[in-house]
């Protein structure tokens, strides 16, 4: 039995236990701290189309691991909406630069951008691509159009980095480079 005043065994065997977890919560709080003082936030701006989601991309890439089966199989579709916008660019420029040779045989869509990437008026048209406004990956999808046009297409990295989608709204990416901790913003 304690003094008056005194404790309990309980009491301090509880308070005890108390100040043991209070110390682990301190311990995990300071371990969180450093992390959050180690890592490296950056933050990606710029004008549309210059490359911050692309960065994005290889880094997740290069230093985390990369994109799933499920990932590739949903920006399918991207990729060839990028092979359709780049010639439907290409085609309306056309008309507008004159090139030499017109088109007009409507049939299959890939067989049909494959015989318009095979069109020397097309191609004239391409190199003149500084005149008006082209996605950077235009040349790269169309000259890869025989895989994107297979059913069992699946995208490479290169494919994934160059595959152009509008980005809205904020994304961050986390990875980790030589125990070095980063955590990437991408405004768009």
């Amino acid at each position: 039995m304690g003094c008056l005043g005194g404790k309990t065994d309980e009491e301090r065997l509880d308070e005890k236990a108390k100040r043991e977890a209070n110390k682990k919560i301190e311990k995990q709080l300071q371990k969180e701290r450093q992390a959050y003082k180690a890592t490296h936030r950056l933050l990606l701006l710029g004008a549309g189309e210059s490359g911050k989601s692309t960065i994005v991309k290889q880094m997740r890439i290069l230093h985390v691991d990369g994109f799933n089966a499920e990932e590739k199989q949903q920006k399918i579709q991207d990729i060839r909406k990028n092979v359709k916008d780049a010639i439907v660019t290409i085609v309306s420029a056309m008309s507008s630069l004159t090139p030499p040779i017109p088109l007009g045989n409507p049939e299959d869509f890939f067989q049909h951008v494959h015989s318009l990437w095979e069109d020397e008026g097309v191609k004239a048209c391409f190199e003149r691509s500084n005149e008006y406004q082209l996605i950077d990956c235009a040349q790269y999808f169309l000259d890869r159009l025989s895989a994107i046009r297979r059913n069992d297409y699946t995208p490479t990295d290169q494919d994934l980095l160059r595959c152009r989608v509008l980005t809205s709204g904020i994304f961050e990416t986390r990875f980790q480079v030589d125990k070095v901790n980063f955590h990437m913003f991408d405004v768009g």
